[in-house]
């Protein structure tokens, strides 16, 4: 099943705003830019309208699959450690303040924490919990 991110009203802000922004410099500009800056003004909105509309996870048989444009991260339900409800900012796969921080056996803070930000995340978590055997509450 697939669960849509939850964006936070500052997020939409920052993202439609840079989108916006390139793209009305791109067209009153156009005559005086160049390819390369075209292809890089294109490639920037193409980026953010793909992290935009391609954040969500997935429970699958054996794994949680995280993808927040094309960076993506599979999970699987025996690595999990501890699944707790955050509110950090740390850069993740989350498009929202209100998130869940999955931490992973035998990795260090930095690559075995995952932040996610489902959009009913307190049934969400109750959902990978129950998927969880090897978890530490």
């Amino acid at each position: 099943m697939r669960i849509k991110t939850k964006i936070d009203l500052w997020v939409h802000a920052i993202i439609w705003a840079s989108i916006l922004s390139m793209l009305f410099n791109a067209v009153v500009l156009l005559p005086n830019i160049t390819p390369v800056e075209q292809a890089i003004t294109a490639a920037f909105t193409g980026f953010m309208l793909w992290i935009y509309f391609g954040t969500y996870y997935e429970l699958r048989d054996e794994y949680l699959y995280c993808r927040s444009g094309p960076f993506y991260e599979k999970i699987a339900y025996d690595n999990i450690k501890s699944v707790k409800l955050s509110g950090s900012l740390l850069s993740s796969m989350a498009l929202s303040v209100k998130r869940i921080e999955i931490r992973q056996h035998g990795k260090s803070f930095f690559t075995g924490t995952t932040y996610i930000s489902p959009v009913n995340r307190e049934d969400f978590m109750k959902e990978l919990i129950s998927r969880c055997k090897n978890i530490e509450q």
